[in-house]
């Protein structure tokens, strides 16, 4: 009877030891879904009226530069938005972020190369972005590719590269095709947005277009000078613009001056960009983000390293998703779509 005894005793302890930890269990996972629930409600009360006036700044400024801006417009009055960023009830922004300065001179740029299509790459690391600035030496080189699908779908960055046989390519400009409904944003670049100009040739839109409507441009004359800003098809044509797409403002460097006041201006995204020297050679610029570790670059970071490479003039492609680069075969960013490279309306390439 004692030797039943002894043996039921350590079942019985351990009966109670598992009933104990399985009522640990229970308030342990509460705790932690309590806590949870806590961070989405207050954090976002917390980013727009805390007291982190730069880090609020930024992450809406990110979200504000995407096409997920709904996120923030569908929950925050325009009031708030306005004076968490800065912005006067007439629309200027309190810290200058963008001057008002679109005229180019050409004359400042005197193009020496115009032969021969050498490249030049480097690399671009930073705690916040890593990246790669290709120099082109030969202006003339620049030409437009466009998705030969047009209306109905775009093509990857590398893949008109390859085409026309290119040395390297970035994405290009805007485009604002829609889904099968007609309304949706599709996001496929089937559609470029604002003129397409190739070969000094208007390749869109195929119909009529008012030629002078004002786009904001990033186009190269027929002697190789990089011109951006507001421009209508009229006024391209009598400076002998040969290449050109359209993206929207702000251009962040204008006859060697910044344009660009706000250090957070349209925050942490990844980012594509052209720019000038006074030589005349080309400036293509990527940057990554949207990483864990790496969110990316605000439009003054790719105002500030285009200053240090020399640019005289510059101006922003479409970032995010599209930004993508491809230099002797690869593609030598990381882009961020979900499904790798994105397919995208246009494209600058340099010919072989």
């Amino acid at each position: 009877m004692n030797k039943q005894v002894k043996k039921r005793l350590p079942r019985k302890k351990r009966r109670k030891k598992q009933k104990k930890n399985k009522s640990i269990k229970v308030p342990v996972i509460t705790g932690i879904l309590y806590i949870i629930v806590f961070l989405i409600i207050t954090t976002p009360i917390v980013l727009l009226y805390g007291p982190y006036d730069n880090t609020r700044k930024v992450l809406i400024s990110t979200v504000l530069a995407t096409r997920h801006s709904y996120l923030i417009n569908k929950f925050v009055p325009q009031d708030i938005l306005d004076n968490i960023l800065g912005v006067n009830q007439d629309n200027s922004n309190i810290e200058e972020s963008v001057q008002v300065n679109s005229s180019i001179d050409i004359n400042k740029v005197n193009v020496k190369c115009k032969t021969g299509n050498e490249v030049i790459k480097y690399d671009i690391h930073t705690d916040r972005y890593d990246g790669y600035i290709l120099e082109i030496k030969n202006p003339l080189k620049v030409k437009v590719a466009m998705t030969k699908h047009l209306g109905k779908l775009g093509q990857k960055t590398s893949e008109m590269a390859e085409e026309h046989n290119a040395v390297a390519a970035i994405n290009g400009g805007s485009f604002v095709d829609k889904s099968s409904d007609g309304v949706t944003y599709a996001g496929t670049g089937g559609e470029p947005g604002g003129f397409v100009i190739s070969d000094g040739k208007v390749i869109y839109p195929t119909s009529e277009y008012n030629e002078n409507k004002k786009e904001n441009v990033i186009a190269f004359t027929k002697t190789g000078v990089l011109i951006v800003g507001n421009r209508s098809l009229s006024q391209l044509k009598k400076l002998n613009v040969q290449e050109a797409i359209c993206f929207r403002p702000p251009n962040i460097i204008i006859n060697g001056k910044k344009q660009i006041k706000n250090k957070f201006e349209e925050g942490f995204n990844p980012r594509t960009a052209v720019g000038q020297k006074e030589d005349g050679t080309v400036l293509f610029l990527v940057l990554d983000g949207r990483k864990l570790l790496k969110p990316g670059a605000s439009l003054y970071d790719v105002q500030e390293i285009m200053l240090d490479s020399g640019a005289i003039n510059a101006g922003m492609l479409d970032g995010g998703y599209s930004t993508t680069m491809y230099y002797r075969g690869d593609v030598i960013n990381s882009p961020n779509a979900w499904d790798g490279e994105r397919t995208v309306a246009t494209a600058f390439y340099v010919e072989e």
